[in-house]
């Protein structure tokens, strides 16, 4: 376990450990850099003026801020889905819809399909590789395959089911905390004739996947028998401290009514408005402009067979090698380097290129990493 530093101040392209040295930094998640984003700061005070500091109700209450469904229209429009819902945080999403689909379909109990005149008699849960946490159920069990090879074998398993068994297919958008970019095209193979939810982790995609950053939602295979629930953490590249369900009207509805919603406070409405407005102005589509070019910049310096897990336009760079921390840090760069999502699991070595890096931090990263010999 490497050590950890505590900090008084929030970190941008540098950040101050022991003593008077400034260290280059490549980790966290703002991958837009909104954590420094003068439009943003701009918009927070403006909702600050106008909302307080938090709304302390619940959604469902007799009294209810607009804000928040502007937000969320504003929302949906720009991922490309029908209807969204903001909860607190991502995790909570993931959460929130596992209990949903937990609590509308109980595993091995007999019950009208709502969406067909066949009965749902067994719900079988296909979870990923490394799928987050915040999409783990009751019955959760870890998956050892590749993501490729697990992906196809669902299908071809519910391709051999039952009319009256229900599929609910659990997985990221992206590989993490090890980079893998993930083609759901296997998902357009699904058989049209059984009853199939699709639900997807967004929170490593949304604003930094897809054209302009819109996230994994549009690029998802449509077929008429699949419901597709997508989920993410607004606190990483859109940098809002809220998370997300995004899915069909209906479905956003019967989340909403659920006493899991209900019960459970609001993000802070300041920040919702500062959502509509970043979105509304296009701020985060040219944040990910920079994002690219950083990302691209960085790729071309590195040496070709360099020991990176990384993919084209996504600014993460893993390594196995943990000595690269090591390395890295002696040369001012400060990266991360711990186990994760558990203290037993594979330290995970992580370079994360952001929007706040100029080109010079980038040769120097560059440098730095040509020079490292395992």
């Amino acid at each position: 376990m490497k050590k950890a530093f505590t900090i008084h101040a929030l970190p941008g392209r540098t950040v101050r450990l022991d003593g008077p040295r400034d260290y280059l930094w490549f980790s966290g998640t703002d991958y837009l850099g909104m954590g420094h984003n003068g439009a943003f700061q701009q918009y927070l005070r403006e909702g600050l003026e106008r909302y307080g500091t938090h709304f302390g109700s619940s959604r469902n209450n007799s009294l209810r801020l607009a804000v928040y469904e502007e937000a969320e229209a504003a929302l949906a429009d720009f991922a490309g889905t029908s209807s969204a819902l903001t909860v607190s945080s991502g995790m909570w999403a993931g959460q929130l819809v596992m209990k949903y689909l937990e609590s509308r379909y109980p595993d091995g109990t007999t019950l009208p399909h709502p969406d067909a005149k066949s009965c749902v008699s067994t719900t079988t849960y296909h979870y990923a590789p490394c799928v987050h946490p915040a999409l783990w159920g009751t019955g959760y069990a870890a998956t050892t395959t590749t993501w490729t090879e697990w992906a196809y074998l669902t299908v071809q398993a519910i391709e051999h089911s039952t009319a009256d068994q229900l599929h609910i297919i659990c997985t990221d958008s992206v590989g993490s905390p090890w980079v893998e970019v993930l083609d759901f095209s296997v998902f357009g193979q699904l058989p049209t004739d059984k009853q199939v939810w699709l639900v997807v982790d967004d929170s490593h995609g949304l604003g930094v996947l897809g054209e302009q950053g819109r996230g994994i939602f549009s690029q998802l295979p449509r077929l008429a028998n699949v419901h597709t629930l997508v989920v993410a953490s607004l606190n990483k590249a859109l940098g809002i401290p809220a998370g997300v369900i995004m899915a069909e009207e209906n479905v956003v509805q019967e989340i909403r009514s659920l006493p899991w919603f209900a019960g459970s406070s609001p993000s802070a409405p300041a920040y919702m408005y500062a959502l509509t407005q970043l979105l509304q102005s296009g701020e985060y589509p040219r944040a990910h402009e920079v994002l690219l070019s950083n990302s691209r910049y960085f790729t071309e310096k590195i040496t070709p067979d360099s020991f990176f897990i990384q993919y084209p336009d996504y600014p993460v760079y893993c390594s196995r090698n943990i000595a690269l921390y090591e390395h890295l840090h002696a040369h001012g760069i400060l990266a991360a380097c711990f186990p994760y999502p558990r203290p037993t699991d594979e330290p995970v070595m992580r370079l994360v290129i952001s929007t706040l890096h100029q080109k010079e931090d980038l040769d120097r990263l560059a440098e730095v990493c040509n020079t490292f010999s395992s």
